[in-house]
């Protein structure tokens, strides 16, 4: 009997690995308000999009310590689509880049979860360098890192002894899995990327607030507090008006 409980806990333990190697679906893009449909992206010769070692297969990395690195592939598109993407349907937003053309140059995008057992450590890190024809070329950097206890250890440990379960469910809703860290992280970096080109290629976007704040306020019409005598004749006139 206590043998058949072992191998069955044995079993949902392998299952549950078997899951986690197989379950994590890269999904970044750029996050926008009001998304329009778009038919395709537009080929813009003038503007040189170059991602260095760019796999189509591999924009992110997953290390479950008990099993080898695994390659994640985005299920949006590698990085240079995305870009090209960006710059076809929001072309109001990059003026610069768009008029005068130039290169966005990736130098270094990782996106990587790394399970050390007793913690896990999902970073992102990006470097780029953007140069507007007649332009300085300026450089991007981005890194951004979640540090948490969301582990395969804990959770081989939780559904073997059932008690530290009360504790892996909630702090894992609470900090997200492996899934939910890569693809926030990865969304992060992205809208970073394309926030600073947009600052680089003259886009300005006020908020509602800030335009209610500049508005001209019309001055309350005063009332003096004593009244002046005034010309019966004139009186008159200002009446008839």
């Amino acid at each position: 009997m206590f043998f058949n409980r072992v191998f069955h806990g044995l079993v949902i333990v392998i299952c549950s690995f078997v899951s986690i190697q197989c379950g994590i679906s890269l999904r970044v893009y750029r996050p926008f308000p009001n998304e329009r449909e778009y038919d395709f992206v537009k080929k813009m010769d003038h503007i040189l999009i170059q991602v260095k070692s760019e796999n189509r297969l591999q924009m992110g990395v997953y290390d479950p310590y008990f099993f080898g690195p695994e390659s994640l592939p985005n299920e949006y598109g590698p990085l240079s689509y995305l870009i090209r993407k960006e710059l076809s349907i929001r072309e109001s937003r990059y003026p610069l880049l768009i008029e005068r053309g130039g290169t966005i140059s990736i130098e270094e995008f990782q996106l990587v979860s790394l399970d050390r057992c007793s913690k896990n450590l999902t970073f992102v890190r990006l470097k780029a360098k953007v140069q507007i024809r007649g332009y300085a070329e300026e450089e991007i950097s981005y890194y951004d890192e979640i540090d948490s206890k969301v582990t395969n250890c804990y959770l081989a440990g939780s559904v073997l002894t059932l008690v530290p379960l009360i504790w892996y469910v909630p702090y894992n809703g609470f900090r997200g899995n492996r899934e939910d860290q890569l693809n926030q992280l990865g969304r992060n970096a992205l809208t970073e990327l394309f926030t600073q080109l947009e600052m680089r290629s003259g886009h300005s976007e006020k908020t509602s607030e800030q335009q209610k704040i500049e508005e001209p306020k019309s001055l309350p019409k005063q009332v003096p507090t004593k009244q002046e005598p005034v010309d019966p004749k004139l009186k008159e006139i200002l009446d008839s008006l």
